[in-house]
């Protein structure tokens, strides 16, 4: 096998282990520059099993989706490639350059208590994420943890694809009356949720946590482990520490002989732990992670420069006499000639006032061209309204209009355009850059008419649609806007900027979708657009993509090193995967760039909170609060700091600012219920959640919540229907994880009903 390429691309290396089905190989990829190493795992599944093999393909399938999910979590290999070769499957992973986490415990070197906090919390955490989509290791120890050597974090390696509980439940399955095809579907949910075992990976963190503070072994604890019950083996260890009597308890319970004894979620080892600290971990369940400002609105494209226009002054068209009598006619001759030269005079001073106007008119206009020209806006208008006092022509009032739109006069503009429209109603120009400053002055309406003459005239006027198109999207009438950039397109194929437009409106409108094809499209046309870059990992925040998110804002940034709102929207995507540190520089060269930045503070404010640092938190999200009083998400995140630093009442305080500030967030009445529900005040925590419930009636962690009430409050009856429609509402969005936890919940409360 070795030297072997694999889908014509991958060269094995070596061979790194093997089980019953298939090996994991070290390999290259041949086809990336430099070849970098992979893993390549081989999943050889049993022939001539039937409907067996069916589902059993099915769930791998379905396993490689969710391995690809949480492979845009930092500290989780990337999926790479799947492909399929002589009837065997491939998966190709992210090869993690360090060392296991083995190398550093069970050397006969105790590790500290308090390393070990940290130790058990980034572990915990990447669980977190893990069990959240429905994915259980079965395989967490220390070999399978990797100290990246670039960053010095731990990495979780060698997840298991097929398990041996899982083929031997659906071979007997096979064997059932009901195996038909339209029945594996409901099969494949079935062993999904029947091999969830989050037990398993706590029992695993739990002999970690062992192995490090004794210094031995796990092999050597076995050893001198209690053989009185060699089905359950119950480690004995406890005078081989030093530390609190609180922890052994703790990790005695992870490592409980019994499954069913044992903590049941991480969130449950995480809240034993935070009671046990000074300085707890986590955040309230339902936290906002990193809010992002809202966007610039679509470009305006430059005013027009309309076509010379040459005005010209008719001369007035001289009637003829009659010849009068001739007994008349010599007086009526010298009368003539006097008059004649009284007329000529007339005439010639009329004629060179004429052009002496003309010549002024000329000369004021091209000084203030010139001065527009040069960026002297205000002595362009200085000189434009000379020219108007000596002949106010349509022009006229077009130039000095553009000018004081220059200067940012937006109402004067669109007086001096009403003016020149009035003088010649023909006057494109004149709508297109009046619709300008009705946009500037938010009245898109008017723009709206402005551009809808324009297209009445020319119905191939790109321009004109693109700005009509913004004018709509900022009325919130996405369709039209859509259609008008439709239409800019069909004119003009090239134009980058109408497919970011267009993809801001698919966005706003909730079509993320189709804003991304777009967006996507601009980059091609321009590689350097930054704007579509944002854009785009905008779209990708809103899909939960955060790995491509924080890709895209990347991009942007090194298109744009100095935008804030970029950082800041970074800053929210590190957040959602869990890289803390990252966060905090980001939303900090935000802050640096500008100093006033509320979300910049309240996004750092929850980053500082999951690396446990209260203290930085709390004045961070202060820090919010000060920049804008009526933040409400400031508050809900000052809470979640303050209840994880065991300030109860002024979590509680801040929730209910928060409340009061955004009466319909569900998130900050299921927050508050959980701080009641840690004081055990059952009734008020009740009260929250069902709150949250009536605000967001799909709310499945308020309804899990809600259930834990109920039990303590001896409603079993209540909390098992909490329960069932909490882990419906899971299901329904394929969160297997949470829909789990609901099941063990109510097996949990049907076991003990009397």
């Amino acid at each position: 096998m070795i030297g072997q390429l694999l889908d014509r691309r991958y060269r094995i290396e070596k061979i790194l282990g093997a089980n019953g089905f298939g090996q994991t190989y070290l390999a290259v990829d041949t086809h990336r520059p430099g070849e970098p190493k992979c893993i390549v795992k081989q999943l050889r599944l049993p022939g001539n099993q039937g409907k067996s093999l069916e589902i059993l393909e099915l769930i791998f399938k379905k396993k490689v989706e969710l391995l690809e999910k949480i492979g845009k979590h930092d500290q989780v290999p990337q999926l790479l490639a799947l492909f399929q070769e002589n009837k065997d499957f491939y998966i190709v992973e992210e090869f993690i350059l360090g060392h296991p986490l083995a190398d550093e415990i069970g050397h006969g070197v105790p590790m500290p208590e308090d390393q070990l906090y940290k130790l058990l919390h980034e572990i915990l955490t990447i669980l977190i994420f893990v069990h959240g989509h429905g994915i259980v290791h079965g395989q967490v120890k220390a070999e399978n943890l990797i100290r990246r050597e670039s960053d010095g974090k731990l990495v979780l390696i060698n997840f298991s694809l097929i398990k041996n509980q899982e083929i031997k439940s659906i071979k007997s399955q096979s064997h059932s009356p009901d195996n038909s095809s339209e029945n594996i579907e409901s099969q494949l949910v079935n062993e999904l949720n029947q091999s969830q075992a989050y037990n398993t990976d706590i029992y695993g963190v739990g002999l970690i946590a062992v192995e490090a503070l004794t210094g031995l072994p796990v092999k050597d604890l076995m050893q001198i482990s209690d053989d009185q019950n060699p089905q359950h083996p119950v480690l004995v260890w406890h005078d081989q520490v030093q530390v609190r009597p609180q922890l052994i308890s703790i990790l005695d319970k992870m490592v409980h002989q019994i499954p069913s004894e044992r903590y049941q979620s991480v969130p449950e080892v995480l809240a034993a732990l935070k009671k046990l600290k000074s300085r707890p971990s986590g955040a309230h369940p339902g936290a906002h992670l990193g809010s992002i400002p809202i966007p610039p609105p679509p470009p305006i494209k430059p005013a027009r420069v309309a076509p010379h226009r040459v005005n010209l002054t008719k001369p007035d068209q001289l009637a003829s006499s009659p010849k009068m009598p001739g007994s008349k006619l010599k007086s009526l001759r010298i009368t003539l000639v006097v008059g004649l030269l009284i007329l000529l005079g007339g005439s010639a001073w009329w004629f060179y006032k004429q052009n002496y106007l003309n010549q002024r008119v000329a000369e004021f206009k091209s000084i203030a061209q010139e001065r527009a020209i040069s960026g002297d806006a205000l002595a362009a208008i200085q000189k434009f309204t000379q020219a108007i006092a000596l002949r106010p022509t349509a022009e006229s009032y077009y130039q000095r209009a553009n000018a004081q739109l220059d200067l940012g006069n937006y109402q004067a503009a669109v007086e001096d355009y009403t003016t020149a429209l009035a003088k010649d109603p023909s006057y494109l120009a004149a709508y297109f850059n009046r619709g300008l400053a009705y946009l500037k002055l938010n009245q898109f309406q008017a723009a709206v008419d402005d551009y809808t003459k324009i297209i009445e005239k020319n119905a191939q006027d790109a321009d004109a649609y693109y700005q009509r198109g913004l004018a709509y999207h900022r009325l919130k009438n996405y369709s039209a806007a859509i259609a008008d950039y439709t239409q800019v397109i069909r004119l003009n194929p090239q134009d980058a900027e109408a497919f970011t437009n267009r993809g801001l409106s698919y966005s706003a409108a909730g079509d993320k979708q189709s804003a991304i094809a777009d967006f996507t499209q601009a980059i091609r046309l321009n590689p350097n657009n930054a704007s579509a870059y944002y854009s785009r990992g905008r779209a990708r925040f809103f899909l939960a993509d955060y790995s491509g998110a924080m890709e895209d804002y990347t991009e942007a940034l090194r298109i744009t090193p100095d935008d804030a709102d970029i950082y800041v929207n970074r800053c929210g995507a590190y957040l959602n995967l869990a890289q803390y540190e990252r966060a905090i520089a980001d939303c900090t060269q935000a802050i640096s760039l500008n100093a006033k930045y509320q979300e910049a503070y309240s996004n750092r404010c929850l980053a500082y909170t999951n690396l446990q640092q209260y203290a930085l938190a709390i004045a961070d999200c202060t820090k919010a609060i000060a920049l804008e009083p009526n933040a409400a998400k400031a508050y809900s995140n000052r809470g979640m700091a303050r209840a994880a630093a065991n300030d109860f009442q002024g979590a509680i305080d801040d929730y209910t600012e928060a409340i009061r500030l955004m009466p319909n967030d569900a998130v900050a009445y299921s927050n508050r219920g959980t701080v009641y529900y840690d004081l055990n005040q059952y009734p008020e925590a009740l009260l929250d959640y069902t709150q949250a419930i009536r605000l967001k009636a799909d709310y499945d962690l308020a309804y899990y919540n809600r259930g834990l009430v109920r039990v303590q409050l001896k409603d079993i009856k209540g909390a098992i229907a909490d329960f069932q429609t909490a882990g419906k509402l899971c299901l329904d969005q394929g969160r297997t994880g949470c829909y789990h936890d609901a099941q063990y919940q109510i097996n949990l409360l049907q076991q003990n009903k009397p």
